[in-house]
């Protein structure tokens, strides 16, 4: 009997493309229905949106109406007032270069309106009380499928750690804190892990934590779980379903793991051809050093030191994590292992015959949409912004060619490789193991 995970990256806005995969896998079914053909679903920030909906047992087709809803977006990204970034923490923001934009403390309340707006559960009476106001533990139940296990990921601002707020109090990962199980709503564990700091969100978000099996309750305050290298959680899913699943003998190949991204790629980044002894590789240097489509400089700031870091949360641990969690499964790397990676690569192709950097076939008649879509942030408001995003979503989830490639877990198209090159090699792989009933 196969255990199936489903792993949602962080991504802002852009993991609209997980819920437009998920309806064009299953169809438009209710959120409760989806998540009970999982065994287990961990996620991070704008995944953790998308799970949130879930538990509330939305439409996948709502769900899709939430992230390309303007206003409701900007409930969540909720801009600092100019006065606000006057504050001595948001100082750097007037920059318009370097510092938070959006409101921490409005976030929490633009969830809290986003979901309630949407909640069935309370109307039909299955709950009595909002899905943002249950415990992580109470949500199995709800949900109709009591084995499922729910993770979402944080990283505790004064601990300087990873958290895992997990609906399973009797997790064997968890067994060295003495027997204390503590536990988080669902509306604050996605305000913690939704929380990305330094150029985002202006402060780390205040939950309420609470220990079940005693007195103790108490404020947290937490950042996004990708700052503890989690924006892909894949890797903390395969290690807590092998931890729990201890003793009951479940091979290793009957783990089949759903892990949906958010986007990646962006300019070929090429500074370091510049000094290669190999010929052809130099060449590529010289002949795009004036491409649009490339990165050839090599030098560096104290700004943009700054910079990168506050975004390389979301640069190379949704990379690695896939392929380490495959390694796991699979150390032969056969490409045998039921690890389906999804998830749109958005950059530009090299003509072998010129060795110039080109616009994606896919993109061949929207070639300033391409450009703009390499410079989106993850944290797309406007609607021009999140057209973009749809509009990738409609050259990715197709059957036919051109298409916006997938990623792989390793590898590329010119060599060996783990993993699928398309979203629909990657969709009959899913399909062909997991039947959609």
């Amino acid at each position: 009997m196969a255990y199936k995970i489903l792993s949602l990256d962080g991504g802002g806005s852009w993991a609209v493309i997980q819920a437009r995969v998920l309806q064009d896998i299953y169809g438009d079914i209710a959120g409760h229905q989806l998540l009970q053909k999982f065994d287990m679903v961990i996620a991070n920030s704008g995944g953790s949106l998308v799970l949130a909906c879930l538990c509330n047992n939305m439409l996948i087709s709502e769900i899709i109406s939430v992230f390309e809803d303007e206003s409701k977006r900007k409930q969540v990204f909720s801009k600092l007032s100019f006065w606000e970034k006057f504050s001595l923490r948001n100082i750097a923001s007037l920059t318009s270069v370097l510092g938070p934009k959006y409101s921490t403390a409005r976030k929490m309340d633009g969830l809290r309106s986003v979901f309630n707006k949407y909640d069935t559960l309370i109307k039909s009476g299955k709950v009595a009380k909002s899905i943002v106001d249950t415990h992580l533990n109470e949500l199995p139940q709800i949900i109709g499928k009591p084995g499922l296990q729910i993770i979402v990921v944080g990283f505790d601002y004064f601990k300087q750690r990873a958290t895992f707020f997990r609906s399973n109090i009797q997790s064997r990962t968890d067994v060295f804190n003495n027997g204390k199980y503590y536990q988080v709503t669902l509306g604050h564990a996605i305000h913690s892990s939704s929380n990305a700091p330094v150029n985002y969100f202006d402060s780390p978000a205040e939950i309420d934590v609470e220990l079940l099996n005693g007195t103790d309750k108490r404020k947290a305050w937490y950042w996004d779980g990708a700052v503890s290298g989690f924006n892909n959680p894949v890797l903390g899913g395969v290690i807590e379903a092998i931890t729990n699943n201890a003793g009951l003998n479940i091979p290793l190949s009957d783990y089949h793991i759903l892990s949906l991204g958010t986007g990646t790629g962006g300019r070929a980044v090429i500074p370091d051809y510049q000094s290669s002894t190999d010929p052809r590789i130099a060449s590529i240097y010289e002949k795009n050093k004036d491409n649009d489509l490339a990165v050839t400089s090599s030098r560096s700031s104290f700004l943009s030191d700054i910079q990168k870091m506050s975004t390389s949360i979301l640069g190379d641990p949704p990379d690695s994590a896939t392929f380490i969690a495959y390694s796991i499964l699979d150390p032969s790397l056969s490409n045998q292992a039921c690890i389906v990676r999804i998830n749109p690569c958005i950059k530009p192709e090299l003509d072998p015959a010129t060795l110039k950097f080109t616009i994606p076939r896919a993109y061949a008649a929207n070639a300033e949409d391409f450009f703009k879509l390499m410079d989106l942030d993850m944290d797309a408001v406007a609607n021009n912004e999140v057209s973009l995003i749809t509009q990738l979503c409609s050259k990715f989830i197709v059957s036919s060619h051109p298409c916006v490639p997938n990623q792989f877990i390793r590898g590329d198209v010119n060599g060996a490789h783990l993993g699928y090159g398309t979203y629909r090699e990657a969709k009959q792989k899913w399909l062909s193991v997991n039947a959609v009933q």
